[in-house]
């Protein structure tokens, strides 16, 4: 019984089921445990960016609340009547009622206190013993050009220093804050500094407000300056010794000195450190000090952060192991109910039904009647596979004629081909892909579809076979499978006649407010293999050979509107065609210059004859600035250069470029008006010829799609 369950259905059906819900169970795993980690890192981002936001803030109060002493002293000294000893008094009084000034000096420039005294600097500070004084004349001592005086003299505005620790004051960790203050007129206008306001700030508050921010366990904040030096950190070490840059270039860490370079080059954020900063994976969010540029920093290890969820999932994981086993037992009890009534002929009776038609049946081995069954069975179902790829390869390009007489041929499905004389076509819109890069998806598809129609249609009317359509290009053949006495009189006819359809699909476009397009077409003939490419479980009907090659290249060179016929096509209809143009390139791969025809119509049975469109080119009375974009494999450049359009028609242009281009090249044209470039209006050509004259290049080019509103300039100008 054991050997039967393992060659039925049943373990495979069961196999199946466990697979399947395993897979749902991972997915759902998986996707809980992202989208927890998610949510809890957008939930931490916000708090901690509100938190190092908040904690700025209240750094930049204490700072504003200096700046506001400092500013109300220099407003004192700059408008009141006073005299020195009313000056000594209110500066006493400065230091004494703000406990976060250690102490405070009014510096003089020279000789702007008294006449007769070079420099004038009283200071009172905080000491262990009480509040002392300084006035600043010591022999060989001058504050002139000491930062602290000079910078804000110079620049006229006040200054934090850089943190410094004073020893005269048992190692105290200051800051200096330096206010000028002016001279002022009669009128109440600043003529002059006249000094400088300088407040000592002590920073052991800082100290205390960033050590008291305990959000997680193992997290720490931090302050450095706009240099990256810490002002605070867990680690004293580090305090004005070390900064960012100091601690990347000893580790050798490259990441921490691009986050000390983020971090003081933008106002706020959260980012992953990694462990370059406290040892452990982590996040920090930080925030700058705006009046002294500082930067406040909090870590947060992503451990601490993401531990809730991580003991959750595993929690879940072994409740999704426990239900997979008991889904197991079910499974396997409902397989067997389900497989023991079924036998190996009514397994592949529904395998055929729903379109399996790889049928292989151990009982085609035996020679009883049950051999000659499955034997007939395996046959049918082989030959409904054949007449499927057929009407898959066939059936939507080509006749129904051409398919019955594939579905009757009994190797027509074999791999290999022939040697035939076929004539190729290949069309594509000329500069398609940088045209649609920024279009709307539906309106691509509603372009494509409505182009693609029309021209398969056309093929079909021609017994053409479509080898294949890629994007907006098509490569078709005539003559097979089935053999045409005038594939290449059928070729010529069918390309002008999809181009006669073109002005039918743009004037459709034109009304739906989408771009005009243009097409260029080649024909060729010759010598290619033809017949079935692919594998077994693949195959097209297709053409292959140099010859196929050959047409792609011609197709290059095509303007819009344009069919070119190749010599070999030529030679064969020269009688009957009307050309236009005889066009002489060089082309890669080809030794010397190749001869294509430009036609223009075909007479004979087919009789198509294209309008002649005579280009008058018309010189603007105001040449139209405009910047071209020079196009390489369809790609736009992102560089442009400024050019003018000097004739205009609506298919071609000569501009004056202040670069020589390539003949043959695409470029992209956009407009200008007054304001500059015009989005909306744009143009893409082909350069067809080029001339210099006195420095200047005079480029001719030929329009191969034309947005609405660059074909509303365009007619507005000729």
């Amino acid at each position: 019984m054991t050997g039967r369950f393992h060659s039925s259905i049943a373990l495979k059906l069961t196999l199946l089921v466990l697979l399947g819900a395993g897979m749902v169970f991972a997915l759902v795993l998986t996707y809980s445990y992202v989208s927890s980690r998610q949510i809890i890192l957008d939930e931490s981002k916000d708090s901690a960016l509100n938190l190092a936001v908040g904690m700025s803030r209240k750094i930049e109060q204490e700072f504003l609340a200096v700046g506001k002493v400092s500013k109300s002293f220099a407003g004192f000294v700059e408008t009141s009547n006073w005299d020195e000893k009313t000056l000594l008094e209110t500066l006493r009084r400065m230091v004494v009622d703000n406990s976060e000034i250690y102490g405070m000096a009014v510096a003089f420039q020279p000789y702007a206190f008294n006449k007769n005294i070079l420099k004038y600097e009283p200071y009172y500070y905080k000491a262990p013993d009480g509040l002392k004084f300084s006035n600043g004349d010591a022999p060989g001592q001058s504050y002139f050009q000491q930062d602290w005086f000079y910078i804000p003299v110079q620049l006229k505005t006040p200054v934090p220093s850089e943190p410094y620790f004073d020893e005269s004051a048992g190692g105290v960790l200051l800051v200096t804050y330096s206010y000028p203050f002016f001279e002022l007129s009669e009128d109440g206008k600043q003529l002059g500094v006249r000094g400088v306001i300088a407040a000592d700030v002590s920073l052991g508050w800082l100290e205390k407000l960033v050590s008291s921010v305990n959000e997680t366990k193992d997290g720490f904040c931090f302050v450095v300056t706009n240099t990256g030096t810490f002002v605070t950190h867990p680690n004293s070490d580090y305090v004005m010794k070390e900064s960012l840059f100091s601690l990347a270039e000893s580790h050798g860490d490259k990441r921490l000195r691009s986050i000390g370079r983020e971090i003081l080059g933008s106002k706020k954020g959260f980012i992953d450190v990694g462990s370059s900063l406290g040892g452990q994976d982590s996040f920090l969010a930080y925030s700058q000090i705006l009046s002294t540029g500082w930067v406040f920093g909090a870590v947060f290890p992503k451990s601490e952060l993401f531990s809730e969820v991580d003991q959750l999932h595993h929690k879940t994981f072994i409740v999704s192991i426990l239900g997979i086993g008991l889904l197991v037992l079910v499974s396997v009890f409902v397989a067997r109910s389900i497989a023991r009534p079924l036998k190996e002929m009514a397994a592949a009776t529904k395998k055929v039904a729903v379109g399996e038609l790889d049928i292989e049946l151990k009982a085609a081995n035996r020679t009883d009647e049950v051999g000659l069954l499955a034997q007939s069975f395996t046959q049918m179902a082989q030959g409904l596979k054949e007449r499927d790829f057929i009407r898959d390869a066939f059936g939507r390009y080509v006749t129904q004629e051409v398919v019955n007489r594939l579905l009757q041929s009994s190797d027509g499905l074999k791999l290999g081909g022939e040697i035939r004389e076929i004539s190729m076509m290949m069309s594509d819109i000329r500069g398609f892909t940088a045209l649609t890069a920024n279009m709307n998806p539906e309106h691509i598809i509603t372009l494509l579809n409505r182009y693609l129609g029309r021209m398969v249609d056309t093929l079909i009317d021609f017994r053409g076979i479509i080898d294949e359509i890629i994007g907006d290009g098509i490569l078709a053949f005539f003559g097979a499978p089935e053999p045409l006495e005038d594939h290449p009189e059928r070729a010529v006819a069918c390309a002008l006649k999809m181009q006669e359809a073109m002005a039918e699909i743009n004037a459709w476009n034109i009304s739906d407010g989408l771009p005009t397009l243009e097409m260029g077409i080649a024909v060729n003939t010759g010598n290619v293999v033809v017949g079935n490419i692919g594998s077994d479980k693949r195959k097209k009907y297709g053409a292959v050979g140099p010859d196929v090659n050959f047409t792609g290249r011609m197709e290059s060179f095509t303007v819009g509107g344009q069919v070119l016929v190749s010599q070999s096509t030529y030679d064969r209809l020269s009688d009957i065609l009307d050309v236009k143009d005889i066009l002489e390139i060089e082309m890669k791969g080809f030794q010397g210059k190749v001869k294509l025809y430009d036609v223009i119509g075909i007479k004979g049975k087919y009789m198509v004859a294209l309008k002649r469109l005579e280009e008058t080119l018309r010189v603007l009375e105001k040449p139209i600035t405009m910047t071209y974009y020079q196009l390489s494999q369809k790609t736009v450049s992102s560089q442009g250069t400024m050019g003018t359009l000097k004739q205009v028609s609506h298919r071609e242009a000569v501009m004056t470029c202040p670069e020589p281009m390539e003949l043959w090249e695409n470029v992209m044209i956009v407009p200008h008006d007054e304001n500059g470039a015009i989005p909306e209006a744009v143009i893409y050509a082909k350069v067809i010829s080029f001339e210099e004259a006195q420095g200047i290049h005079y480029i001719k080019a030929h329009f191969t799609s034309v947005s609405p509103k660059a074909l509303h300039i365009l007619e507005k100008a000729v």
